[in-house]
């Protein structure tokens, strides 16, 4: 069994309407994070893609602790190994 794996998490993080811009900002600066949709009434949906569990705790953490956060909840979360990918 190969050592190498690839992981995608999403997420759905609550902000108030007026500082989706600025968190949307922050999501997309981080390696393998990307926004995929906003609602007017704050809510952003998100993925983060990383090799290890780790690495998408450590990319989420500066989101998580962002201070126009109001909540955070994870929705999915798949990995494979190198061999599943293939």
């Amino acid at each position: 069994m190969s050592d190498v794996e690839y992981h995608v998490a999403s997420f759905v993080a609550h902000v108030l309407p007026e500082n989706v811009d600025e968190l949307s900002e922050v999501i997309n600066l981080q390696q393998g994070g990307q926004v995929h949709a906003v609602s007017e009434d704050g809510k952003i949906v998100f993925t983060i893609e990383a090799s290890s569990h780790k690495a998408v705790d450590h990319l989420l953490t500066p989101i998580r602790l962002h201070s126009t956060v109001m909540s955070l909840s994870p929705v999915y979360h798949q990995f494979l190994n190198e061999q599943q990918a293939s």
